[in-house]
């Protein structure tokens, strides 16, 4: 079959989707998506948003495109580095013309006050950092997280080229959470990659979460990192942000086993 690239193709299409605030495609030895990666904003649902990218590729692409080679981080609300149009004056709201606030009624006598339900803080893994070593054109990462009063350490070795360093600085860090998981479940890195987007330069990882009290299938987990400092530490939280709910949940089902 002869090799026909559409990277440069798929990626433009996905850009003009207004939903869609960075994408990375990488090709199989046909020149087909092998992979596709997105950074998207608040609101859409992601299954329905892969679907669709789906069949927007194979339209415009005219090349079958699997879905689960699509992977989606999403961005926070707040978090798209876009502020909201100020208020006008005229619609400012006017302050109360009564400052006196008013009274509230007073409970019953003898009556206990109701104190708020409280809830055992989730337990949440911490970034401590990474160690980089580069030897005979592969690169070593050590991962240092921290549960509780526990230190964890993951390491990974990769290729030092393409997006090299982010897979094993994602790597890295999902062993590690895998060590705190314990026998509740595991992670397994699926893909981590370097995307531009709005000028600055972010790290998205896509993994896979495995447990017995999550059902057969695994689970597809996506997290997004501004990389800040370095592309190493940048893969590490994005991994940190993809499981650490999913963590939370693993270990709160276990022990209720």
């Amino acid at each position: 079959m002869p090799k026909r690239e559409t990277k440069e193709a798929a990626e433009a299409v996905l850009r003009e989707l207004p939903s869609v605030v960075g994408a990375f495609v990488r090709e199989d030895v046909y020149g087909h998506p092998r992979e596709v990666h997105l950074l998207v904003r608040s609101g859409p649902d992601p299954r329905h948003l892969a679907r669709d990218i789906r069949d927007l590729l194979e339209e415009r692409l005219g090349v079958p495109v699997d879905q689960r080679v699509i992977s989606i981080a999403q961005l926070a609300p707040g978090d798209e580095r876009t502020r909201a149009p100020e208020r006008p004056a005229s619609a400012a709201v006017p302050p109360s013309s009564d400052p006196t606030p008013t009274p509230q009624p007073a409970p019953p006598a003898g009556a206990a006050a109701a104190a708020p339900p409280t809830h055992a803080a989730e337990p949440r893994i911490r970034f401590l950092g990474v160690e980089t070593q580069v030897r005979d054109a592969r690169v070593m990462v050590r991962a240092q997280l921290q549960a509780g009063e526990r230190e964890l350490h993951g390491e990974a070795v990769e290729l030092e080229a393409a997006n090299g360093r982010a897979r094993a600085g994602a790597a890295a860090a999902l062993q590690a959470v895998t060590d705190a998981a314990e026998k509740h479940g595991r992670f397994e890195l699926e893909n981590a990659s370097v995307v531009r987007v709005l000028e600055r330069d972010y790290v998205l990882v896509s993994a896979l979460a495995n447990s017995p009290y999550l059902g057969r299938r695994p689970i597809a987990l996506c997290g997004a990192q501004v990389v800040d400092v370095d592309i190493e530490s940048a893969a590490a939280l994005g991994a940190l942000k993809a499981v650490n709910r999913i963590l939370a949940l693993m270990l709160r089902l276990g022990a209720e086993a």
